[in-house]
């Protein structure tokens, strides 16, 4: 199971409609971009009853990272990058009805096996942590 949570809820994740890319550029740097879907199919399990404490969304979350530059051109996994809040080169959100702040960003590993990313995001002035923890088949 591929989990993405808000606090407390796992919506998993849609293996099929994310990505993940990491392109080489030039200089010495790979350039990463992830989006991450959550499944459609839990979001509606999660939000059917409507005192769920998500029941006023009306799609799944959605992760974005894009953008971001690490040095090193060959295929080494990116382990426990702590991604700059402040950085204007890249793009990070969580969309989940509107686009939502994240902080305390951290790429805890980008592999050809996983990838895992932890982080908070603001929810009206409420703090929550968010995990992304994919893995893939081999």
């Amino acid at each position: 199971m591929s989990v993405f949570s808000i606090g407390d809820t796992n919506f998993e994740v849609d293996v099929a409609k994310s990505r993940i890319s990491v392109s080489a550029h030039a200089d010495g740097m790979r350039e990463i971009n992830i989006r991450i879907e959550a499944d459609d199919e839990v979001f509606m399990r999660l939000t059917e009853d409507d005192d769920a404490p998500w029941s006023w969304a009306l799609y799944p979350p959605a992760f974005l990272l894009q953008g971001l530059l690490v040095a090193g051109t060959d295929g080494a996994p990116v382990q426990m990058l702590a991604v700059d809040a402040g950085n204007t080169d890249c793009e990070s959100a969580l969309y989940m009805m509107e686009y939502r702040d994240v902080a305390d960003l951290r790429l805890v590993e980008l592999s050809a096996q996983r990838l895992a990313v932890t982080g908070t995001v603001d929810f009206d002035g409420e703090s929550l942590s968010f995990a992304i923890d994919m893995r893939r088949a081999a």
